[in-house]
């Protein structure tokens, strides 16, 4: 017999704010790692290189994606307006970013 430690139950309307509120934690946290641990940190990396912060901002940008997915195809409205207000607006200020630092790679390289 299997016992489950950690189960969390979450209902399927507050999926996709659940998961917006961590994708934006992790945005934030991948975002000022750099500043939290400099001694440590690969983000990025001494020779400039972004990819690294590209790649894990790419993924974070998918993640709202399919939080705004999530949120749309629940039945509560509340959920569904503030799924599509806010993932859309996190949506295309991670991709503003994105952008930015993939001009500053692009710049940085020989």
């Amino acid at each position: 017999m299997v016992r489950r430690v950690f189960e969390i139950s979450i209902s399927k309307e507050n999926k996709s704010i659940v998961s917006t509120v961590i994708l934006l934690v992790a945005a934030f946290v991948v975002f000022f790692v750099n500043r939290l641990l400099p001694q440590n940190s690969i983000f990025p990396s001494e020779t400039g290189d972004l990819t690294i912060l590209l790649w894990l901002f790419f993924a974070i940008d998918v993640g709202f994606i399919v939080a705004l997915v999530l949120g749309i195809r629940t039945k509560k409205p509340s959920v569904v307006w503030f799924s599509i207000i806010a993932n859309s607006i996190f949506f295309v200020l991670l991709s503003g970013l994105i952008f930015l630092l993939a001009i500053a790679n692009s710049i940085s390289e020989p």
